[in-house]
Order: structure tokens, then C-alpha cells, then sequence
């Protein structure tokens, strides 16, 4: 029986298959967190959008040499999770990976203590992704880790029980959840992003272990190189550093050795007397800063290599972009139709389609305008813009239109004449005159608060209301109108999806109205997936 392998030191190799692990496990586990979806809704989405978030972080570390910097792996994964985040879910867990990311960096292996300190790290760029925390959440999981591993931090010495010790105490606070989350306990389910932490945990510890196996498939990275003066370079590195040390008081080999977690494509010559560096840095006044110290600097030289591949772009250009626009996430033919007659940009995501902060981005990079107002039409989208939105600054304002019919009042307030500001006030003010409700069909039997759903019921769906339950979408849609219309309504709008022909929508609607002859009521092809009706009443 050979001696127990103990995992003090962490290097790029146990790192990388630790991260090939949490994307394996997910890759078999992904559907069991579709399934813990609250409301039994056909689009539950955290497993699609956790295993997506692995899979962009997986992109940018399958071909690393595992000779790298364990900080050099870790920016890179963390430029792909970011960059390929879907989902709440998904942005959150890029946010751990992130952190983890800050906590190695700079580093070539790293202590069981360095390693446990740079998950606590990741801990905490997930509890800053979100603005007002929930308790009974991925947080309140990992929280409840942090929490729980303090004293076995402070003592072990082998990372392999970090994890196990990270999974136990992280497996009590997730049963803990449906107790500080009322609507977690009415549906019996534990939080389906705190179990997903859990998988990526296991994994991690499957990875680190050697319970792995070779992934087959080709998966081309998140974040492509891209070209500037000649020069290929990655949008982790994007300055181009360059300078002479001279005198030097190291010699290039050690200076080599003190830079290479520092950055890439990095050059180091020596000439006489004087030591020349070039290299693609992601924070280049501390590359400077550490020169500094080594002898007196010359010739510095310091390019955004993304700012030379725009004005290269824009070079190319024939059609100048105008200052302002709006981009919207919708899913459905006639939705993006409606949207582009606003003179919207549209790109296509929604109800269990997340699109990443790479596609929004995209679409942004490849828009008709200088800067946007987002509109994300789900509640699961918008933290994915905000991400953006740190990344790109003042390009990007967010309305958090939480489906297509807020996103749309907004839409039609907008106006090229106003600033940012005023439309801003204006689109969001014109967004909450609105209320809203959604019909769809029940995947399982559940119970939500008072609410008995069998499966294939048709469920009208509207905040602060019961959910509306019944094996009639005719019923169904008496009772939804009733919850979204006071007595100053005066039109409802209806937009029917894809599995809804127009024929049967004004058939149910010319049953309603019946009900409620002053109302005015709109129909539009939306073209929605799983859902037959979305309503909107003002």
C-alpha cells in the first residue's frame, strides 16, 4: 500500500486538473440544479449556466503549458469565467473563480495557506458581484464555508482537506436554505446556485486528487488574440510594456524568472551593461515599480495595444456610429422585430438562454452606437450586464428591465435628442407604469405558497400574487389579467409565443373581453419559447 499523498504545495498542474474537475463534475451533474428551480417553469437555467461559465473558463486554460506560473492559470481562468459568465448563477461563480484568481496572483506555486486564503478571496469578489445579498443563496453557502473552515485553515496543511472540510461545512449551510428562504421551503428544494458551489467544490477536490479524465472535445478560447502594430496579444495583457534597466543590479535570467508571472510574449536582452524588457502586461506600473528597485529605468514605453486594434478598426469603417442607442435581450422573431422598429439593437437571449457578458459585449463592440442603454428583460441577465458594465464604464447604462414588456415601455421613451441622464429617468420612470404577467405550463407538481400545481397546469405568473394554477389557459388567463389590472387599466397587451398559433390567441382573447368589455386589448407575435402568453397592462 503506497504512503498517502499529501497536497502542501499547489502548483499550475494540480490547479489546472482542479479546474478540469469542477467542469467534468458539472458536466455530469448540470441538469440535477435545472431541476431545483423554484417554480416548477420550463427554463430552469443554473446548471446551464454554471456549466457554460466552466466551459469558457475551461477555453482559455486547456492548452497553458502546465509549466506556468500557477498566477498565470489562474488569470486566465478567470478571464474566461468572466468573459463566458451566464446568469446570476454564472456571474457569481466567475466572481469566486476571480478571486481566487487575485488571491494567486503573482505566484509561481502556492501553500495550502496561500491556496485557502485565495479561495477566502474568492468568497469575497462573490459577496461584492452583488448588490443586496439574499440570504438562503450561492452567498449564504459561502458564506456558511468561510465561516465554518476558519479554525481548519489555521492548523492544516494539506489542501485536499481544506476542500473536504470546504464541502461539509459548505453542505450545512445549503440545507439551511430553504429555512431562510421561504419560497425555497414552499417548493422543498435547497438553493439550486449554493448546490452548484458544492459541485465545484467536489470537483476541485476530484481534479486534485487525480480523478480525471481527458476532455475530447475541442473548445475554441473565450477571448481570442487579437492584432495590433504586428503584434498578437490577448485582452488579459493589453500594454505593451518596453525599458531598459541600466545599470542592472540582476542578471537577465533572474529578471526573466521575477517577470514571467507578470505578463506575456516578454522579451528579455542583455546587452552591455543594461538589460532591455518588453512584455504584455495586465498591470504595468507594478511591472515598472519592481524594475525600479533592480536599477535606473530608460526609454519606458507603455501602449494599449486595444486601443491601436480599435483605431485600427475604426480605420476600417465606413459607416461612423452615433452616440447613442439602446440594446436590448430578447428572445423570439416577432420580439425582435418590435424592438428594431424602436431602432433598438437586439441581441437574442432570455428565459433559459442567458446570453454571456462575451455576447453582450459583442453585441455592443458590433452595434450602431458609441454608447448604449442596456435593456436586459430577465432578472437573470442583468447582473451578467453589470459585469460588462464594470469592464466598459460610462459605454454602458443599465435599465434592469426584467422581461421584454418593461424593456419595451422603456424602449419607446427613448429618444436620441436626450442625454444619458434624462433618458435614463425618463425610460425607468415609463418602466414601472407598466404591470406585467407571463402563462406558462408546469414541468412537475409542486406547491408554491398556497398554490397546489400539477404537471402540464398552465400557471399565470405575476409579482406579488399567488401563482395562478389551473389545467385551463382560458381560466388562466382571466384570473392573470385580473391580477395585473386597478381600476385606471385601460389596455392590455398580449403577446403570444411560439407554440401559440394567432388564431387561438384571439379566440381566447374574444372569450376574455367578454370579462371585461372597457379594456382595450392589443395582440403581437412575440414568438417567445415556453411561454404561450406575456401580457402587459398600462
Amino acid at each position: 500500500m503506497g504512503a498517502k499523498v499529501m497536497y502542501t504545495t499547489i502548483d499550475s498542474v494540480y490547479f489546472k486538473n482542479m479546474l478540469i474537475g469542477a467542469y467534468q463534475l458539472f458536466q455530469q451533474k448540470y441538469e440535477i440544479l435545472n431541476q431545483l428551480n423554484v417554480f416548477p417553469v420550463p427554463d430552469g437555467d443554473t446548471g446551464n449556466n454554471m456549466l457554460n461559465t466552466l466551459k469558457s473558463m475551461y477555453s482559455m486554460i486547456a492548452d497553458v503549458d502546465p509549466s506556468e506560473p500557477i498566477g498565470i492559470m489562474a488569470e486566465k481562468a478567470s478571464a474566461g469565467a468572466i468573459m463566458g459568465a451566464r446568469g446570476n448563477s454564472g456571474v457569481i461563480l466567475s466572481q469566486i473563480i476571480h478571486g481566487i484568481s487575485r488571491g494567486l496572483h503573482g505566484k509561481t506555486t502556492a501553500s495550502c495557506g496561500q491556496m485557502s486564503k485565495a479561495f477566502q478571496y474568492g468568497i469575497l469578489y462573490a459577496y461584492r458581484s452583488v448588490t443586496k445579498p439574499v440570504e438562503g443563496t450561492i452567498l449564504s453557502v459561502a458564506r456558511g464555508i468561510a465561516k465554518g473552515t476558519r479554525e481548519v485553515i489555521r492548523t492544516e496543511t494539506d489542501f485536499s482537506k481544506i476542500l473536504e472540510a470546504s464541502i461539509t461545512c459548505g453542505n450545512e449551510a445549503l440545507a439551511k436554505t430553504p429555512e431562510q428562504l421561504q419560497i425555497l421551503k414552499d417548493a422543498n428544494v435547497v438553493d439550486a446556485g449554493g448546490q452548484g458551489l458544492i459541485f465545484f467544490l467536489m470537483g476541485c477536490l476530484n481534479g486534485l486528487t487525480g480523478k480525471v479524465e481527458k476532455i475530447d472535445i475541442e473548445v475554441k478560447p473565450v477571448i481570442s488574440r487579437l492584432e495590433a502594430k504586428g503584434e498578437q496579444f490577448s485582452i488579459e495583457y493589453p500594454y505593451c510594456t518596453e525599458f531598459i534597466i541600466s545599470p542592472c543590479k540582476l542578471p537577465a535570467k533572474e529578471v526573466r524568472k521575477r517577470l514571467e508571472a507578470w505578463g506575456e510574449s516578454m522579451i528579455v536582452a542583455e546587452g552591455d551593461n543594461l538589460i532591455k524588457v518588453h512584455i504584455h502586461a495586465q498591470r504595468p506600473g507594478h511591472v515598472l515599480d519592481m524594475a525600479a528597485d533592480w536599477g535606473t529605468l530608460h526609454d519606458i514605453k507603455c501602449d494599449n495595444m486595444i486601443d491601436q486594434f480599435h483605431k485600427n478598426k475604426d480605420k476600417q469603417k465606413v459607416i461612423a456610429k452615433k452616440k447613442l442607442g439602446v440594446l436590448a435581450v430578447v428572445s423570439g422573431n416577432g420580439w425582435k422585430e418590435l424592438y428594431e422598429k424602436l431602432h433598438c439593437d437586439v441581441i437574442s437571449g432570455g428565459q433559459s438562454m442567458n446570453p454571456s457578458v462575451q455576447e453582450i459585449s459583442l453585441g455592443i463592440e458590433n452595434g450602431h452606437y458609441e454608447k448604449y442603454i442596456v435593456l436586459p428583460n430577465n432578472k437573470n441577465i442583468i447582473l451578467a450586464a453589470q459585469q460588462l458594465q464594470k469592464m466598459l464604464g460610462d459605454k454602458v447604462n443599465i435599465i434592469p428591465s426584467s422581461n421584454p414588456m418593461e424593456g419595451l415601455a422603456a424602449a419607446m421613451e427613448f429618444s436620441e435628442d436626450a442625454s444619458v441622464e434624462e433618458n435614463m429617468e425618463n425610460m425607468s420612470d415609463r418602466m414601472k407604469e407598466i404591470h406585467s404577467a407571463s402563462i406558462t405550463t408546469a414541468v412537475r407538481d409542486s406547491v408554491v405558497g398556497k398554490t397546489v400545481i400539477h404537471k402540464d397546469d398552465y400557471m399565470g405568473l405575476v409579482k406579488d400574487h399567488e401563482v395562478v394554477a389551473t389545467n385551463d389557459l382560458h381560466d388562466c388567463l382571466e384570473k392573470t389579467i385580473g391580477n395585473i389590472t386597478t381600476e385606471n387599466t385601460e389596455i392590455i397587451t398580449v403577446y403570444y409565443g411560439d407554440e401559440l398559433t394567432e388564431e387561438r390567441c384571439n379566440k381566447e382573447i374574444e372569450l376574455v373581453q367578454k370579462d371585461y368589455p372597457d379594456l382595450t386589448f392589443e395582440i403581437y407575435n412575440g414568438g417567445q419559447p415556453l411561454y404561450p402568453m406575456l401580457l402587459s397592462a398600462e
